[in-house]
Formats: structure tokens, sequence, C-alpha cells
């Protein structure tokens, strides 16, 4: 019988030094689990409770974190580049004292992380995997908020997610004696993260294309990510529409981001998308390639991808990992 209940989701990100990759945590990785809860270095950080030197967990300890968290939520193995480096939880709130700070009706969840391997600590790492985590939540789950938690003492936690936008909401004192003085809560609300990652440039460099001549850059739309998209996207109001980003390419218009959003445009009835050049310096060769991808799908503008409108696990797997191993 199983000790982790698994599940069947892979995440995958990371920038032009990492390739991150959130596999689903499951009884094989078990051995990484007893080296990484056996060090107290690691604990000391993942831990609250007083600064014990000597704090390790043996494996029935590990099976009993492991075998109760996994039933009913999402925990992940993280590797970087081939190297399994430690694991992260999306999990439901489990806490009362929080869950009385919202409606009931409310899907409010925490993200929990650890790096086990400590040549890796330190390289923004964690940054970047939380953010796939955080993008799962909202795009893939429909979470409506995320309630956080690090004590004062780890002030990279800290940074960390207020790097993503989360808000110092409670500063709550803990009982001494132990090694941390207030445990601080972050929050950030579903409608804060689709704000934060909406842009829109000086109105003169706006101007619009019909829906035939953008040429996407991208074989597959998340299904979850429409969703998001339609909550703020009003069809009798352009002045609230992100325009799409757009690169000259070999003669053609080339969507470098907002394919979710011309698509749901395009699906509103707009026959013309309001865009904008994109001045930001880009990987030219990596687009010729998406574009060559698209050419060879028969993709030519948001009405071909239309039919290409997936599960946002779905997403992950046809189009992130094909980019990543690309």
């Amino acid at each position: 019988m199983s000790i982790i209940k698994t599940h069947d989701i892979t995440l995958y990100g990371g920038n032009d030094e990492y390739d991150i990759v959130l596999h689903p945590l499951s009884d094989e990785h078990l051995p990484y689990l007893y080296k990484w809860n056996a060090d107290p270095e690691v604990l000391y950080w993942t831990e609250g409770g007083t600064d014990k030197t000597d704090l390790s967990y043996n494996a029935d300890v590990v099976h009993q974190i492991y075998g109760d968290i996994s039933q009913d939520n999402y925990c992940f193995l993280i590797e970087v580049n081939g190297v399994p480096i430690g694991e992260c939880w999306l999990q439901k709130m489990n806490l009362p004292n929080v869950k009385v700070m919202y409606d009931p009706a409310l899907d409010v969840r925490r993200i929990d992380m650890s790096i086990g391997e400590k040549a890796y600590w330190n390289r923004g790492i964690g940054t970047q995997f939380i953010g796939m985590l955080i993008d799962f939540a909202f795009n893939g789950e429909h979470v409506d908020i995320l309630h956080c938690f690090c004590e004062d003492y780890n002030i990279r936690s800290r940074r960390m997610w207020e790097k993503h936008g989360f808000t110092l909401v409670l500063k709550e004192e803990l009982p001494q004696p132990q090694k941390g003085k207030y445990q601080y809560h972050y929050r950030l609300k579903r409608q804060e993260y689709l704000n934060r990652h909406r842009f829109r440039p000086e109105e003169n460099k706006i101007f619009t294309l019909s829906v035939t001549q953008l040429q996407p850059s991208q074989l597959y739309i998340s299904r979850g990510k429409l969703r998001n998209v339609r909550e703020w996207f009003n069809i009798s109001d352009r002045s609230n529409f992100d325009p799409i980003p757009i690169k000259e390419l070999d003669g053609r218009f080339v969507m470098t981001d907002g394919h979710t959003r011309a698509v749901a445009a395009h699906l509103a009835g707009w026959n013309e998308i309001p865009v904008y050049y994109e001045t930001d310096e880009l990987d030219i060769a990596a687009y010729t390639i998406d574009v060559k991808w698209c050419d060879e799908a028969g993709i030519h503008s948001p009405y071909d991808l239309t039919t290409r409108i997936v599960s946002h696990k779905d997403y992950e797997r046809l189009w992130r990992k094909r980019c990543m191993e690309f």
C-alpha cells in the first residue's frame, strides 16, 4: 500500500539557467524525503519551535507527514536541471484561525516548500518554482486566495512572498521561547494576481490590426487562463483591454504574448484587436521556431487557436514542456 497519494499534475518552468520541473510526489521519492527531513539545518528553516540543533525526523514521522498531507492536496518533487532538490505543496487551508478570516465559500489555500539540497540555496530557485505553483493555483485550480506563512527570522521567505505580490495581513506574536518572535501571514487574492499580469502601454503606442493579421507563436490555450481573462474582459469597453504585444518577423505581425486574451476577443466577436510593438529584447531565434511550429500545425491567427483550448494540465504538458525541452 502506498504511503504517499500521488496525482497526475506536472508543472514546467524555469529560466535560461534552470529548467525546473515539479513532479507529482510519490513513494519513489521517499529516500530524498528521508534525507532532507533528517538534516537539522534544513529543518531549521522549515519547522517552527525552539532552535534545536539536533532536530531530525525519522522514517515513521516522514510517512505520517507526507502520507497525511498528500491525501487531499498537491505535493510535488522539485527537480532542477534533472536533479531533485526539494519538495513543495499546494494545500487546502487547514488552520482554523485562518479559515475564520474568510467566507467559507472561498477556496483558500497555502503553499509550503523546502529546498533540501543546500547547494541550491540562495540561487533564486525558490522564487521561480513558487511562481509556478502560484500560476497553477490561480489558472489550474481557480483558487480564490493564497494565504501563506513564514516566521520573522526567515528573511528570504518574506522577500519571496513580497516579490510575488503578496501583502502582509497579520503579524502574529508567537509564544516564547522559540526561534521566531512573530509569524507573518501573507495573502494574495486572485484579482490581485490577475492585475499584476496586466499591462497597458501609452495610448499613442496602441493601434489595431485585424484578427487575421495576428500570427500566433503558441500552439495551445489554457482553459483556466481563458477563464481568468474573462473575469476582467468587457466586450463593450476596449479601453479596458490589454493590447497584444507584437513583433514584425518575416513580414508578419507575430504575437509575442497575450494569446489568451486575443482568443477571448475573437470569441467575443471582435474583428480588430488593439496591439502595440514589443520593445523588450526577445530571443528572435526562439520565436522563429515557435512560428514554424504554428505553420506546421496550421495556426495562422487567433481563430485557429480556438480549436486548441485545453485543460491547464494539458497546457503544461503540451506547450510548456515542449518549450522547456526546446
